[in-house]
């Protein structure tokens, strides 16, 4: 019976101690499975980002230095690099290693010189674009070198860091591998005091043996596990791959498509060109826009260059006409030499464009505005058709017609012809005193004791009777260098209708009219023939064109000397005439009718009109609002304490005889 007890305690106790070795053996066995289950996790995670860092840099590099070679519109650059990745991913490695708490030697201090790279990188990558923007070949070449020094030593530290994660990787596997061979001594010497304590029975053994089984089973379940992560990462690889692919199709969609409107822009209008053939091209420029961009920004610009794009594609059916966006605020129109629309019709086609645009509002936020578009038509030239059709445009614009063609050497002969006719007309005109002067009223209305002044403006009076505004003749005037023959007129008219009706009058004197020493000494001499001087003012125009200050201030004094005043017209227009009221000694200002046109219904117009009328006034200035058409746009002006107003409300320009028998409404 004590054997047999014995025999049960033996069995018992074996069993028992065979139980605690298994416990052990499987504790140990599955926590080193854990670690490794983790470990793998971590490791991953930690390359992905790593790599993922190394791959953004080598890609910033390789945008900025496409940037350079294509020589792109870098004026938005930071839209096209992927500095910001970078920074993400940096970011995504300082959060994992604080999350996770690496204990890798070597690991945080390689963090800290990437982190401390980053900010370096930055530095010199904005030195790169300041050099690109500047376009000094030689700041390029250097900023370029610095440039990829610092992303080979960005790369090198990305690299170290990998390496610190490698070894670190192998060191715990190792540790583990130690371990496991321990607890398999363990548990071989655990089996080894069972078999001589229950030797004499099989059936320990089988247990073992199933015990073993099981041990095999979940080290095999391991590598597949294992095996699994592996296809994982083949698959990140993979979708790696499909990233750079996609990114090669976004470059190449970059650079045949405007960016801002998404329509084909001029390298594929270029390379179209040289593909195929094509039979009429017109380019179509908006007017003065630039004076819009300053007035509203470079923002509430883009967007009118959106809306624009949105109305041609509207206006353009079928496709029989290729609509491209060439230039900021320009854009082409292109047909294939096989299409049947004919010439008449593109012209047509083209014309009608023209005429919806400028009868078109858009509608921005609490803006309304509305634009007018000039186009140049060219048939003929396989390779310089898009350069005669900017020359038509070019024509357009120096004619002051919406619309204008190139054809052929007919054509530029008529355009000729036109120029010789209006210089015939001019000519005649100073010859036969048809060269007269109408007068528009600028109003004070808000001291209405002061006298009404009147702006002499220059007009032909034709052989028919017709009356032939300015902007037909003077450019041919200036063309054919007479055009000082016209300040001499305007000067004399204006001169002896103030000493005539003793009213104050202003005459617009230009740029080249100060720098042009002959006109300069008639002007003086025909002031000096006059006795009340003290009437007239003097209207500086082109004042964005000034460069240098000393001739204009040094006029400005001479005319102060002789009782006359200054005023600077289209005040508002450009940034630069701020500068003038404070180098140039001005007695009056004359707010742009950009300002002034929809000041009613434009509250950004109100605000900058009302900051000008403050800053005048603090600096003694009065202030004129022109192109005051509207009751409506008076009350405003008036409220924002503007000193005059001028404009077709108040007074169209007409011969002054009109204006005496009839005053201007207030």
């Amino acid at each position: 019976m004590n054997y047999k007890n014995n025999i049960y305690l033996t069995l018992i106790s074996s069993f028992l101690l065979l139980l605690f070795a298994l416990f052990l053996s499987y504790t140990n066995i599955q926590s080193s499975s854990n670690v490794i289950k983790y470990l793998e996790k971590d490791q991953i995670k930690l390359n992905y980002y790593a790599n993922k860092l190394n791959y953004d840099i080598k890609k910033n590099q390789t945008d900025l230095l496409q940037l350079v070679l294509l020589e792109k519109d870098i004026s938005h650059i930071n839209k096209y690099t992927a500095f910001g990745e970078i920074k993400d991913s940096v970011h995504n490695l300082e959060l994992f290693f604080k999350n996770k708490k690496i204990d890798l030697e070597g690991f945080e201090e390689t963090l800290q010189v990437i982190q401390k790279r980053t900010v370096a990188y930055q530095a010199v990558q904005d030195s790169l674009i300041e050099a690109l923007k500047s376009q000094d070949k030689v700041d390029i070449e250097d900023a370029l070198i610095g440039f990829n020094a610092i992303t080979v030593n960005f790369s090198q530290d990305t690299q170290k860091l990998i390496d610190i994660s490698h070894e670190a990787l192998h060191a715990k596997i190792l540790k583990l591998k130690i371990n496991n061979e321990q607890n398999s001594t363990t548990i071989l010497l655990s089996f080894f005091i069972a078999i001589l304590m229950i030797g004499f029975t099989s059936y320990k053994f089988f247990r073992l043996h199933s015990k073993l089984q099981a041990q095999l089973s979940r080290a095999e379940k391991a590598e597949q596990e294992q095996k699994h992560l592996q296809k994982q990462l083949l698959r990140y690889n993979e979708d790696l791959e499909k990233e750079v692919a996609k990114k090669a199709k976004e470059i190449r969609q970059k650079i045949y498509t405007n960016f801002l409107t998404g329509l084909p822009n001029r390298n594929r209008l270029l390379e179209d060109a040289s593909l195929y053939s094509f039979s009429m091209i017109a380019i179509l420029n908006i007017d003065k826009f630039q004076s819009f961009n300053d007035v509203y920004g470079e923002e509430t610009g883009n967007v009118a260059i959106k809306l624009t794009a949105d109305f041609l594609r509207h206006e353009i059916t079928g496709e029989s006409i290729i609509l491209y966006h060439i230039a900021g605020d320009e854009f082409a129109l292109a047909v294939h030499k096989d299409d049947p629309l004919t010439q008449e019709d593109f012209k047509n086609i083209v014309a009608d464009i023209l005429h919806n645009y400028q009868r078109k509002e858009f509608e921005y936020e609490d803006k309304k505005f509305s634009f007018v578009m000039s186009a140049g038509i060219s048939y003929t030239g396989r390779r310089k058709m898009l350069a005669y059709a900017d020359m038509a445009l070019k024509d357009a614009k120096k004619r002051n017609t919406q619309l204008s063609e190139f054809n052929d050497d007919k054509e530029l002969e008529r355009i000729h012809q036109s120029d010789i006719e209006c210089h015939t007309k001019l000519v005649t005109a100073l010859q036969n005193e048809k060269l007269v002067s109408f007068f528009q009223p600028i109003v004070p209305i808000q001291d209405k004791s002061k006298a009404i002044k009147y702006e002499s403006l220059i007009r032909i009076i034709g052989e028919d009777g017709k009356v032939i505004a300015p902007y037909q003749f003077i450019r041919v005037a200036k063309i054919n260098r007479i055009y000082y023959k016209i300040t001499n007129s305007v000067l004399k008219n204006t001169l002896s209708v103030a000493t005539k009706y003793q009213i104050p009058c202003s005459i617009n004197i230009s740029l080249s009219d100060i720098e042009n020493d002959r006109t300069m000494k008639t002007f003086f001499d025909i002031i000096d023939t006059y006795e009340h001087n003290e009437l007239l003012t003097i209207e500086l125009l082109e004042t964005e064109d000034f460069v240098n200050y000393q001739i204009v201030y040094d006029f400005c004094v001479k005319v102060r000397s002789y009782g006359l005043k200054i005023a600077l017209d289209d005040f508002g227009s450009g940034y630069s005439n701020f500068s003038h009221i404070l180098n140039l000694p001005i007695d009056y200002i004359k707010i742009d009718a950009t300002l002034i046109s929809n000041i009613d219904r434009d509250q950004n117009s109100k605000i900058m009109v009302e900051t000008i009328v403050e800053l005048a006034h603090k600096l003694h200035i009065a202030t004129i609002a022109e192109f005051v058409s509207s009751k409506e746009i008076l009350d405003v002006v008036k409220e924002l304490g503007v000193d005059y107003a001028q404009g077709f409300y108040l007074g169209k320009p007409e011969p002054i005889e009109k204006h005496i028998q009839h005053k201007p409404r207030i």
